[in-house]
């Protein structure tokens, strides 16, 4: 049987993702399972090679303090999207119930993800979504306020906020350094992601590959304002207006400017700064849900079509 370590956030509440609903999923489809709050103070102490697979039960939120916590990162991942953007599990194409979700895993069908290290004036952080400079962290700040709805109302309030963050962004100076080669630019903001989608469901890093060991510099130039924010309307419908590079290592110079590190966002601050982002170079392994046989002859049904 194998053992399983359910890494879950108690405070979630949602029918069907409280504790008791998660341990039986899990149960019914042959797991042994532990159990472990990522509120508990002691989390981190919960981790050991006893296990044969972590589970990572929550939203974004939950999701990254579950990945960047794991001291042993041969043991395999697997995740349960319990939020409103899923944003990482969606970068990896899972989705579904977690009644669903358990019963498609093998342990040993893993993909490789990179977390990505930041290094500032504070220290060192590890990053699983994107760090960012100028409007995203603006957006993200500005989302702080009020309450916040449930469900797609939640997303789509938060690409309301990023459209009038975009309206009324000023440009910012930064020098970036990709792999060595410097670029001196004024933009509205930089991301540099680590996964495809971040904040409200948005696929602004279109090209990231969490296996290709480089991270996706995106640049949100002042020249795209207007078609930046017709974009956020509807992003299904095409690429994203960004200007999009890739590098092993990105140092970004900067002032006055608000940031952010995955959802955490911060006021801008005087004087100049300089943050280096580089992945790390052990990856996680992330299980990735196997379909079944009935379901795959639709899928290829629909590609026929």
């Amino acid at each position: 049987m194998v053992k399983v370590l359910l890494c879950h956030n108690p405070n979630a509440g949602n029918k069907g993702h409280d504790r008791d609903s998660l341990e039986a999923a899990l149960k019914l489809a042959g797991f042994d399972v532990r159990y472990a709050s990522v509120k508990d103070e002691k989390f981190a102490d919960a981790f050991d090679k006893s296990v044969d697979l972590i589970v990572a039960a929550g939203g974004d939120g939950t999701i990254a303090t579950v990945l960047t916590t794991i001291p042993d990162r041969s043991i395999p991942v697997a995740l349960l999207p319990l939020g409103t953007a899923n944003n990482f599990a969606r970068s990896l194409g899972i989705a579904g119930t977690p009644q669903e979700l358990v019963e498609m895993w093998d342990p040993e069908r893993t993909c490789p993800v990179s977390l990505g290290s930041v290094t500032g004036h504070w220290g060192t952080s590890l990053l699983l979504e994107a760090y960012g400079v100028g409007v995203f962290p603006q957006f993200l700040l500005d989302a702080r306020k009020g309450k916040k709805p449930e469900g797609a109302d939640n997303l789509r309030q938060g690409r309301t906020l990023l459209q009038k963050a975009l309206k009324r962004a000023k440009p910012i100076e930064i020098v970036m350094t990709i792999d060595g080669k410097s670029h001196e630019r004024e933009v509205l903001g930089i991301e540099v992601c680590n996964i495809a989608f971040t904040g409200p469901g948005l696929p602004i890093a279109a090209t990231a590959d969490v296996s290709d060991d480089k991270l996706d510099v995106v640049l949100f130039e002042t020249d795209n304002r207007k078609a930046l924010m017709e974009w956020v309307e509807a992003p299904q419908d095409d690429k994203p207006p960004v200007t999009n590079r890739k590098g092993a290592k990105v140092e970004i110079t900067f002032r006055d400017a608000p940031t952010r590190l995955d959802d955490a966002s911060y006021e801008a601050t005087g004087g100049k700064h300089s943050i280096d982002v580089t992945l790390e170079e052990i990856p996680l392994n992330v299980v990735i849900p196997v379909k079944h046989p009935a379901q795959k002859t639709p899928e290829k049904k629909a590609t026929a079509a």
